[in-house]
Order: structure tokens, then sequence, then C-alpha cells
């Protein structure tokens, strides 16, 4: 079977070589003009790079390049900003000799960014505004957004010479979605009403609990042959409102809700947690270990206190059989010492998650740059514990904690967006094809260090290795 770079053979209606050529009319001024801009892109999923190209310009000319994002959802941005805020980008081009602008070969001179990059302006996108909005506090009332809009305009000095809007989607035509209220978790499930037997992911997200992140991940994943229940496991009515005490039968109970549920192939199931949500699938898979892999985000190897508004809630942060488990504690000097110190500095033993029963395969992404715990050293001990068959790691030194969806905008690390961009590429494709792997036998090039691989063995080529070794090296 040929495989695209994210695994899959669809070539449908929304995917295969997207390609939409768009005609611009022009005003009487420009009529000599016959401006086409091209957009072309693997697919029109949002997690997809997308090419620009305009034609019929004048040649050797300046031209300033504007893009807009509108309705547009970012993973990375603060939970408080409002969707529907305007997103702007700019680059300064010189066409070449025929008349052509190329963002694969044209370098920005000047604006957002410089240099030459088919994802330069949309990378660079920023928020015109700071507005906030008031989060739903129910379910039925965070919005679904399935799609964003992309405005590009060609400018010379004020005058707009050509612009054209196109869509970008989080979720391909096909899926549906309904939400689910559980007696422990609530959550949204998306799929395909003619899926059967499918393999099916629980997504998990971190401390701001709520739906709206792990919903973004799950909509994208749906959209690449599975049935996704992003659940949410605080902070909305009918759940706890704090992140403390949180009973780790909400795993358990999504987990049921799936195996139980017509179109799900209950022996192909999967978990990805990030950052607190990878620390409870880490503990709830520790004691029951039943599903068929796991992809730990940003992970942590101890449970740590509960969070309470703004403060250490004085409590274990998940429960078993209404009994806290073990915790660390938060302890301000220590927390303010490892960062000035940059250790870690020692844990707590009966905190620490004992996996030595775990056997499911784990994918384990982090940052040895991660600002709010430390990741890196969580992964070096989940391996060193670890007696089951076959467990990946991948190491990153740019993006700290938010590694997340590929080509999405990052101005949370003041670092270069050229290797934050590469970085969220790589660990989204390593998860994917994670899934991919385990869950569908699809097999792909090494995306990580291998260890205790016995069942599947890796295909490590020469140009794996060296990436590799630049990933996980210190």
């Amino acid at each position: 079977m040929m495989l695209n770079r994210y695994g899959e053979n669809y070539r449908g209606k929304n995917h295969g070589n997207f390609k939409t050529t768009l005609l611009i009319t022009l005003t009487k001024k420009e009529e000599d003009m016959n401006i086409q801009i091209e957009l072309i892109s693997e697919s029109e999923l949002a997690d997809e790079s997308f090419n620009i190209v305009i034609n019929g310009l004048k040649p050797r000319e300046t031209y300033r390049v504007e893009m807009y994002l509108t309705d547009y959802y970012c993973i990375n941005a603060p939970m408080l900003l409002a969707h529907d805020g305007l997103w702007r980008s700019t680059g300064i081009f010189v066409s070449d000799k025929n008349g052509i602008i190329d963002m694969s070969q044209t370098p920005s001179c000047s604006g957002s960014y410089e240099g030459i990059s088919t994802m330069g302006l949309f990378s660079n996108a920023k928020p015109l505004t700071n507005k906030k909005k008031k989060l739903p506090t129910s379910l039925s009332k965070i919005p679904l957004l399935d799609r964003f809009f992309v405005e590009i305009k060609i400018m010379q000095g004020n005058t707009v010479i050509a612009e054209r809007t196109f869509t970008r989607y989080y979720m391909i035509s096909q899926i549906s979605h309904k939400d689910i209220y559980g007696r422990y978790f609530q959550g949204r499930l998306f799929y395909d009403k003619k899926a059967i037997k499918t393999p099916a992911l629980i997504i998990v997200s971190g401390s701001e609990g709520r739906i709206e992140k792990a919903q973004n991940i799950a909509q994208l994943l749906s959209s690449r042959g599975y049935i996704c229940l992003a659940v949410a496991y605080f902070g909305l009515e009918g759940l706890p409102k704090h992140l403390e005490r949180i009973p780790l039968e909400c795993l358990v109970e999504a987990k049921d809700y799936l195996r139980q549920h017509p179109q799900v192939d209950s022996e192909r199931i999967g978990i990805y947690g990030r950052s607190k949500g990878a620390e409870l699938v880490l503990a709830e898979e520790s004691i029951f270990n039943d599903v068929q892999c796991l992809v730990l985000n940003s992970p942590s190897d101890v449970v740590y206190e509960g969070i309470k508004g703004k403060w250490n809630s004085h409590t274990s942060s998940w429960t078993y059989l209404q009994k806290e488990l073990p915790y660390q504690k938060f302890r301000l000097r220590d927390y303010l010492f490892s960062k000035l110190l940059k250790k870690s500095f020692p844990k707590d033993c009966s905190a620490r998650i004992d996996i030595g029963q775990m056997h499911s395969p784990i994918l384990l992404l982090g940052s040895t740059v991660d600002e709010i715990w430390d990741a890196s050293s969580a992964i070096d001990k989940i391996v060193s514990h670890y007696k089951g068959h076959h467990i990946t790691f991948k190491k990153y030194h740019e993006t700290g904690h938010m590694l997340t969806v590929a080509y999405q905008p990052n101005h949370r690390y003041r670092k270069d967006w050229r290797l934050l961009m590469k970085e969220s590429k790589d660990s989204w494709l390593a998860t994917i094809h994670f899934f991919d792997r385990h869950l569908k036998k699809q097999y792909y090039k090494s995306y990580g260090n291998d260890i205790k691989s016995n069942s599947f063995p890796l295909l490590m080529g020469s140009h794996s290795e060296r990436l590799c070794y630049c990933l996980t090296s210190n």
C-alpha cells in the first residue's frame, strides 16, 4: 500500500492533491493584468501545509501579501482568547521575471517573517486584538468549529489589486459529532456514520480542563480514520470544578463507552494524553493496562498535588475507588530552585506511578526545555521502569511544554519559529504514525528512539537515524 506522509491512502473529495485556482477580477486600472492565485495542498485539513503561488503580476515589482484568518481556533493560544477575532500576517515580496510569487521559492524581504517558507505567513499570523471571551460552563454551549477561513490580499501601496478567501477544515465533511454525558466524564464523539469496526481513540488534554483543546485534536484524528472521543474530566457543569480528586473512573467509563459502541472495534483502542492529561492516562493505565497503545505528550512520571483555582489543593489530583492516590506535594521553594539551578529535585517515591505491569506500546513526546515540569526526566524514568515490548520516545529542544498540532502558530516561545514549526510537525506526525502502526498495522520509517521493541521492529534509514539523534541528544 502506498501511503502519503500522514500514512493515509485516502483520495476523495476533501483529500488528495487539492489545488484551487482563483481568478481575480481587477479594477480597470489593472485590467491588462490577469492575476491568478493558486493554493496548493495535499488536503484541506488544518494540520497540512499549503503553498501560495501568485501568477500574472508585473515582473520584478514589489508587492505586499497579507493573510487574514477568521473563525480560527489556535490550540496554542490562551484559552480565553476569542475565536472570532482576526489573525493577520504580512510579507513583502518581489515577483520574478515571469511575474510570479511562489511562497516555496520567493523570499519574504520583510514583514512578519523573512526568507523562504511555504508556511511563513500562516505560522507567523498573530491576533489583531487580545479580546477575551467568557468560557461557557456547559458542554452543549461550547462552540465546535469545523473550519476556518484564510483571506489573501495582494497589495501595491495602499491598493488591493487582488484578494480571495479559501477554507481550511478541522474535520472532513463526513465526520459527525455528538455530546456524551457520563457519570464521571463528559465528552464529544467524532465519528463517520458509515464506519464499520473502526479503531478508536480517547483524547485527554491538560490542566485547563474542559474540552476545547481535546476536541481540536480529536477532530483532526477522526479525519484520519478513527472514532475519537474527546474527554472533559473537570471544569464543566456536572463535573468537578477544580483539578483535585478526579476519579480515574472517568477514563474507565470512557473506555467502556467506546467498547460498547457498535461502530468501534473494541480490540483497537488507544489513548492520547497531553500534559496533566498524560499524567491521568499513565496513572489509570498503570492499574488497568487494557488498551492497545498510548501516546503521552509532555508527561509526568509521578502524581502531583491537585490545583484549586490558582492554588495547590492539599489533596491528590486523582482518586481510585474514592481513595486518593499518593501525590507529590507542591513546594514553591523547590520549584523556584529547580528553575534557577535548572535541575530536578528528588521526588517522593510514594507518588511515583508504578508502571511495572504495563505492557501496552507507548510513545513518549517531551521537551528538554519544558517550562512547566521536567518532562525529559519523566520520560527517562518511564522508559527505565517499563517492562513491556515497545516504548518509543522523542525529545525536543525548542518548543517546551506546548507540543501540539502541526503548523499552528505558537507565540508562547521567543525562539526561531522555523524550529518550533519543525518540532510541532515532527511530534504530530509521530503521533499519527504511532497510532496507525498499532491500531491499523501500517508501517513507516522510524519516528523516534525505539527501546525494547521485540514485536514491531522499526525500519531505520540513515536519514532517520541522524534525525533521531538530533532530536534526542542533550
